[in-house]
């Protein structure tokens, strides 16, 4: 709570965390795991597709031993899906989900900093998710430092 009341109370006076970069290069990371919202999915109209997992280095040593170090950087990449005869393929890109660990940085969210980038786009960023609701929805399902996905050996 006293996290979610600092980060409201730095939006108001205009001091918002630093903003996370885009993650070039990400697709060349190890993937952690991927899934696949289909259509039977209740929120399918807005998150059905692929959800392709990455992560750095790093954040890769933080998925083995549950403790992610500084500079962990894990990408959500939300890609659209087609079902036709049987078989789903990748239509195109929803967004993209960057969460970047920087204790200094991002202290007033748990050490993580957040954002998500619409469509294909390095810059266009979502205005109807934000970072402090990207933080609020980790604080509270999170575990294992924040981070909701686990790896899949």
């Amino acid at each position: 709570m006293k996290t979610v009341l600092t980060l409201t109370l730095l939006a108001l006076l205009g001091t918002t965390p630093a903003p996370v970069p885009y993650p070039e290069g990400y697709r060349g990371w190890s993937h952690v795991k991927s899934t696949l919202i289909g259509p039977t999915h209740p929120r399918y109209a807005t998150w059905g597709g692929y959800q392709h997992i990455y992560a750095n280095t790093l954040a890769m040593e933080g998925y083995r031993t549950r403790s992610f170090p500084e500079g962990s950087v894990i990408v959500l990449d939300w890609v659209l899906a087609q079902e036709t005869n049987g078989m789903t393929v990748e239509t195109g890109h929803r967004q993209l989900d960057v969460m970047v660990k920087d204790s200094t940085k991002y202290a007033a969210s748990g050490g993580w900093g957040f954002q998500r980038f619409m469509g294909t786009s390095r810059t266009e960023l979502s205005t109807t998710l934000t970072p402090p609701q990207c933080f609020g929805c980790h604080q509270n399902l999170g575990k294992d430092g924040l981070v909701l996905s686990h790896y899949r050996e």
